[in-house]
């Protein structure tokens, strides 16, 4: 597996008037609930792509598949990619998340970076309870047929 460079350290000023692209992976309904509530945040800032229907520019900028699969991927409206943290920061800003500039500030900033590979690596293993108290109960019914559980080497598979 390669792994995934953060490509950028830019931090937005504000809510993007070009609208920046998020890919992510639509077989986690974790990722697939917080891809479009941020979404309802910013609709004409914001545009979803499912990995797998986006692979070709993933491929051109350098992530492969299963590196984009499990950590989010993030272009700007200029162009820049951002990866891991610095995605989930730009995405939150974009989004005009509330506490958004507070994931800017040096101690969360590095907790943030810290921990962020650990959770994205590990989405699938969250219980029930964890997913429900985060994301309500429609999200709990989705999990129900094990896509949740499924890491991503076992989700490749089937591709």
């Amino acid at each position: 597996m390669t792994h995934i460079k953060q490509q950028s350290k830019v931090k937005p000023t504000n809510a993007t008037a070009t609208p920046i692209t998020m890919y992510y992976d639509d077989a986690c309904v974790i990722c697939s609930t917080e891809a479009k509530n941020m979404q309802s945040r910013n609709p004409t800032g914001i545009r979803l792509i499912p990995v797998d229907v986006g692979i070709e520019e993933l491929n051109k900028a350098g992530f492969s598949r299963e590196d984009a699969m499990t950590y989010l991927c993030v272009q700007d409206g200029t162009g820049n990619w951002h990866t891991h943290m610095e995605a989930v920061r730009l995405l939150y800003k974009t989004a005009g998340v509330k506490y958004a500039d507070w994931l800017y500030l040096p101690v969360i900033k590095q907790a943030g970076d810290f921990v962020y590979p650990f959770i994205a690596r590990n989405r699938y293993r969250f219980p029930d309870w964890l997913v429900v108290m985060l994301y309500g109960e429609a999200v709990k019914n989705q999990c129900q047929d094990g896509v949740c559980k499924l890491p991503v080497s076992e989700r490749l598979k089937n591709k």
